[in-house]
């Protein structure tokens, strides 16, 4: 029998928020609504939880530290020393990563290519400019910047 775990689920447009889930793997595809990817924060021992597939969501919030794009709901939880399964967040960690991701992502999708960094935009339509065809177009579309109600 799986055991309960405290964890903070972070979606797109909204504040993270704390949640309680089965430690299991069905309980995260739930979660995330599809097969999970995991990526990992260390020395604070807490675990990325993320939709393997990510093409088609929305993107929610860059990465600490670099320009990468996390696209769809993910959750953090933490890394047991032993064993498969997930381990709560302890009280500290859910108030580090509530702080770390507490704004919400503000990106520019160039086609299906999420940017993080304005000037990284204007490098790709500069670079686009030339490419198109007369009459091909190129959809820009804005993501964040404040939380939606």
């Amino acid at each position: 029998m799986s055991k309960q775990i405290e964890i903070l689920i972070v979606e797109p447009g909204k504040p993270p928020r704390p949640a309680v889930v089965r430690d299991t793997l069905e309980a995260a595809e739930e979660v995330l609504g599809g097969p999970v990817q995991v990526g990992c924060f260390l020395p604070q021992r807490v675990l990325l939880v993320s939709r393997e597939n990510a093409g088609g969501l929305a993107p929610n919030r860059c990465r600490p530290g670099s320009k990468e794009c996390i696209s769809g709901t993910f959750f953090l939880c933490g890394l047991p020393e032993e064993g498969c399964f997930f381990e709560s967040l302890t009280p500290e960690q859910q108030k580090e990563f509530q702080r770390i991701f507490a704004s919400p992502g503000e990106f520019m999708m160039v086609g299906s290519t999420p940017y993080a960094d304005p000037d990284d935009v204007a490098d790709r339509v500069y670079a686009l400019w030339d490419t198109l065809k007369n009459g091909e177009t190129m959809v820009l579309t804005k993501w964040g910047g404040a939380y939606a109600g």
